[in-house]
């Protein structure tokens, strides 16, 4: 029995636990609640978030891949409704707005090119790779926050964690399909990761945070 075989269980597993990682946005936004601010942790995951799954969405519509259109469908609605909750508690709301408008035009940009471009499929897929990478080095921009207390904190852990068994199951996806755009930044971000989480056992959290 080969990979192919499994490709719909593995595509249903990857489904089920991106959308489970998604979710996992809900541990930082109940943090955000309790402190009743979004403190030192930066708003790039979710950013990104939307909009490589908006890119992912377009790409799995255009190569007609249920996997890729269900999960990146969910995850943009997760994506969009997390930034919405960052806004209502950001330190600088002002500088976030800016962000987030940014963002929006990027996903309108992405859509006129769906419909007007050339080589579509594969711009898109590269596009969506780059972004897929992005969203996992994403927690890396609070590196410095983690290196001046000492303490992993500031990082999402469950986030980080989800990412390391979801990119696991998409680069299986991928070569199964044998689609670079989808197996090769999904490698990538896999050991990505791996890094973000070992920063957890070098900087352990400190007890006196929330």
């Amino acid at each position: 029995m080969g990979l192919t075989d499994w490709k719909d269980a593995i595509g249903n597993s990857a489904t089920f636990f991106t959308v489970a990682m998604f979710l996992s946005g809900l541990e930082i936004c109940s943090k955000f609640y309790r402190n009743k601010t979004t403190g030192d942790t930066s708003p790039m995951s979710f950013l990104v978030g939307m909009v490589m799954t908006f890119t992912w969405l377009l790409y799995g519509q255009l190569i007609g891949d249920t996997s890729l259109v269900r999960v990146n469908g969910s995850g943009f609605i997760l994506q969009s409704f997390y930034t919405l909750l960052f806004c209502r508690y950001a330190v600088n709301r002002t500088n976030l707005l800016k962000k987030v408008f940014l963002a929006c035009l990027v996903n309108l940009i992405i859509y006129w090119y769906t419909v007007h471009g050339e080589e579509v499929i594969q711009n898109i897929g590269l596009l969506g790779a780059t972004m897929s990478v992005t969203y996992c080095g994403a927690p890396l921009a609070s590196i410095g926050q983690v290196l001046r207390t000492k303490s992993a904190d500031v990082l999402p852990f469950f986030l980080i964690l989800m990412t390391v068994i979801v990119t696991g199951h998409w680069t299986l996806y991928g070569m199964i399909l044998d689609d670079p755009f989808i197996k090769v930044p999904n490698f990538l971000g896999f050991f990505i990761a791996v890094f973000q989480l070992g920063l957890f056992f070098y900087f352990p959290v400190t007890s006196s945070k929330k």
